[in-house]
């Protein structure tokens, strides 16, 4: 994965290299170049990103470090389709997403992309089987809902969730609750996953469990981006990206 901007520096070189033989440089995902975001709040204008250039590629771990209001949501929230930047262009493989209609970013999330967020979304009067076969519910999605309802019961199942199935979400602990919320992103077989702050409503030994699930997921041949303010998870990533006021602050590359 690279990344430049006005304030790329070079990659600490104090970093240790463990490198991956997942990672396939011929097969890009993600390609970014000028991306701006700015907020219209009426008087204000509120810049998220300043000129980012992005590449990621197949199998990678990617880690967005940074603070509160550094932009690294805004940038995940771009490359998952769910927001446009004001500036500048994305790609997902042949995809333009930055001149994609409403429509065409709806497809392109259903079939490619799984979402895991902080705060988990799982809808409360659904059953934990239930909210983890949603995606293919709402149609679109590469998997039949019978198919893909199989598929929810062996990923919770794998996460050890399997005498869970007929619990509602209340019922689960927040760490059941994640792994949960990551078989429901994982059951249309997606290309990409997006962790969004996928540890900040666990305590730190539950928080451990989920990001040895995304690791695991990596190892399998996964691409994951984790977006994050916690500097102990940047060594699971290949690369670590520090976000700093919308600009890339530096780089550092952990696998070649």
């Amino acid at each position: 994965m690279t990344m430049e901007s006005e304030e790329s520096r070079e990659a600490d070189p104090e970093k240790t290299d463990t490198s991956s033989s997942k990672i396939d440089r011929s097969h890009q995902i993600f390609e970014a170049r000028g991306l701006w975001k700015i907020y219209d709040m009426g008087e204000v204008k509120v810049t998220a990103l300043r000129d980012v250039d992005f590449d990621l590629f197949e199998g990678e771990l990617l880690v967005l470090l940074g603070a509160s209001g550094s932009g690294k949501s805004t940038l995940l929230n771009i490359l998952g389709g769910l927001d446009k930047p004001t500036e500048g262009s994305v790609r997902y493989r042949d995809i333009i997403l930055s001149e994609s209609d409403d429509y065409q970013l709806t497809q392109y999330r259903r079939q490619h992309v799984g979402f895991v967020f902080q705060f988990y979304h799982l809808l409360p009067e659904l059953t934990i089987l239930e909210n983890a076969t949603l995606p293919a519910m709402v149609g679109g999605g590469k998997t039949s809902v019978a198919v893909a309802r199989d598929q929810a019961a062996a990923l919770l199942e794998q996460f050890g969730l399997g005498h869970r199935l007929a619990h509602r979400p209340r019922e689960l602990s927040g760490g059941e609750r994640q792994r949960a919320a990551i078989a429901r992103a994982l059951v249309n077989k997606p290309s990409v996953l997006l962790a969004d702050e996928p540890t900040g409503n666990l305590d730190e030994e539950t928080g451990n469990e989920i990001l040895d699930v995304l690791s695991q997921l990596h190892q399998d041949g996964l691409t994951v981006i984790v977006v994050t303010h916690n500097l102990e998870i940047a060594p699971r990533g290949d690369c670590v990206v520090h976000l700093r006021h919308g600009q890339i602050d530096h780089t550092a590359t952990l696998a070649q």
